[in-house]
């Protein structure tokens, strides 16, 4: 075998492997978005758990239905930028919920329009007095950095602009302790239409299923294609040879 043919070979059948690597880790994406999308079905359906206070463990409580107590603190919130919806430029609304035992739950009151994607106004959609918020809690992502909002004071509220949150650079900007996860609040009777809340979406299971056929179809066609070529050519070298006339 030549030197060029043999690395020509090694380079289809190491591309092949990559191809048939993805495919099974499509598989295996395809395989935690199902759990994920189960687990949030049942977490959905399950009885809401009551919380009374801000550091009820943590895996007892992400990923399900809470219900919690207090009142917020509209004084100082937090803009998530870059949060679209229905195709619409906005923000994510996230307001400290104080408990009875003086913690705070940031709780995430739904969307509102921003032109620019980082500017709004929460303070004209207030929610004063006691409130009982039922929503889905989420941890808190701790130590990604690059956690440096923009502080902007408007009509004596404090309104932090940031991209996402950090857990482990929120402490610095309140002055009391907060929980480890965010409640987003659900919508339903007595919540206000704005901020908009929204009901969790299950994820996209079925482009994991395309992605792998793909894969599969790539690695065949890099398998098999090489000998279909040749196969080709030579089909097509005898139809040729048949066509010569012998001389007389």
């Amino acid at each position: 075998m030549k030197a060029r043919t043999l690395i020509a070979a090694i380079v289809i059948l190491v591309a092949a492997a990559v191809c048939v690597r993805l495919g099974f880790w499509q598989i295996s994406r395809w395989g935690e978005k199902r759990a994920l999308n189960h687990a949030m079905r049942e977490a959905m359906s399950s009885p809401p758990r009551d919380l009374g206070s801000a550091t009820a463990p943590l895996d007892s409580v992400i990923r399900r239905r809470v219900r919690v107590s207090g009142r917020f603190d509209e004084t100082r919130q937090i803009l998530l930028s870059a949060r679209s919806q229905n195709h619409g430029p906005g923000v994510e609304v996230v307001t400290p919920l104080r408990l009875a035992d003086g913690c705070a739950v940031l709780v995430d009151r739904g969307w509102l329009f921003a032109a620019d994607a980082m500017t709004a106004r929460p303070q004209d959609y207030p929610e004063p007095g006691e409130r009982v918020v039922l929503g889905m809690a989420e941890a808190i992502p701790g130590g990604r950095g690059g956690w440096s909002p923009r502080t902007l004071e408007a009509d004596s509220v404090t309104l932090l602009s940031a991209r996402w949150l950090d857990r482990d650079s929120l402490a610095a900007h309140f002055p009391y302790a907060l929980a480890p996860f965010v409640v987003r609040e659900l919508p339903g009777p007595g919540v206000p239409a704005e901020p908009a809340r929204t009901v969790p979406q299950p994820l996209d299971e079925t482009m994991h299923i395309s992605y792998t056929a793909q894969w599969f179809l790539f690695a065949a066609i890099l398998l098999l294609g090489p000998f279909l070529v040749r196969r080709s050519r030579r089909r097509a070298a005898r139809g040729e040879s048949d066509l010569i006339i012998p001389r007389s």
